[in-house]
């Protein structure tokens, strides 16, 4: 018998159809490498930072479910000082990251300060600042009278408050002012960070979290802990009566108080503010 041979124009559409189906299987290949690549990258951005070494606070306090105090819209959850609202405002909500514009426009409303008065929590956050940046948290924040003299506080106060500092401090003076106690994740004024901290440069994510759990407090910065203080302690009144805060009576040691975010005239962006609250376990 003679075989018959497949014709020159068979042989080309057959393997037009090896390519075309080769093509496919790599395509989908491809596009499930990117897609899994792309999903890793979101889980590790939307990973909550380790509670590694906290089970000492876990076994005395209850956590609350988190809660992201980055509102969706319209600064809700957030007021001026004094309850003022926010009809105007330097801060906005853009894709889900809170920015402050470091604009100078004296008749918009500067800080945010939370409605709600928080006593116990676990704030973590991540900030993106900008060159030579200045802002801050302030916690524990109460209103101790009118404002007097902003330069030594020996008249009346206004709002005060424990702050976690957000600097960038290679390019602002104040990174090596007052032994460290106005840099980067510092106690504003009171207390330093570690100064062999990891702060990364302006215009990249630092991570941020500040635990107050009755009176124990501690600022942690990019994943380590820096700063750690007791209302009760020594080191706690000796270091307050150094400060700029010294005549400021009773000065972080109120139990409860606000939350304020600084806008201190430079451009900073929030991408994280994420809280629990913690409540003593009955015993």
């Amino acid at each position: 018998m003679t075989q018959k041979l497949n014709s020159p124009t068979t042989l080309h559409r057959n393997l037009f159809k090896f390519r075309v189906a080769e093509f496919v299987v790599v395509f989908g290949l491809l596009v499930f490498v990117i897609f899994l690549s792309c999903s890793l990258s979101l889980q590790l951005l939307a990973a909550p930072p380790s509670d590694d070494g906290l089970k000492w606070l876990f076994d005395k306090y209850d956590v609350s479910e988190p809660m992201s105090l980055i509102p969706r819209e319209n600064l809700a959850g957030w007021t001026a000082h004094y309850g003022k609202e926010l009809t105007k405002s330097r801060w906005s909500v853009v894709d889900g990251v809170l920015i402050c514009d470091g604009s100078k426009n004296n008749h918009l409303a500067g800080d945010l300060v939370t409605k709600k008065e928080y006593t116990n929590f676990i704030l973590d956050f991540e900030w993106i600042n900008s060159k030579g940046g200045n802002s801050g948290i302030k916690y524990k924040l109460k209103d101790f009278g009118e404002i007097g003299s902003a330069i030594n506080y020996t008249k009346n106060f206004g709002w005060l408050g424990c702050e976690y500092q957000i600097l960038d401090d290679p390019n602002n003076r104040e990174g090596n002012g007052n032994n460290g106690k106005y840099a980067a994740a510092a106690l504003y004024s009171v207390i330093g960070a570690k100064k062999n901290k990891k702060l990364n440069p302006h215009n990249e994510i630092n991570t941020g979290r500040i635990i107050v759990a009755d009176n124990h407090i501690e600022h942690w910065l990019n994943g380590e802990k820096v700063v750690e203080y007791d209302l009760n302690s020594e080191q706690w009144k000796i270091a307050l009566s150094k400060s700029k805060y010294a005549r400021a009576t009773d000065f972080g040691a109120n139990r409860t108080g606000l939350i304020m975010l600084q806008d201190h005239g430079n451009k900073i962006k929030f991408s994280k503010l994420i809280i629990r609250e913690l409540e003593p376990k009955k015993k």
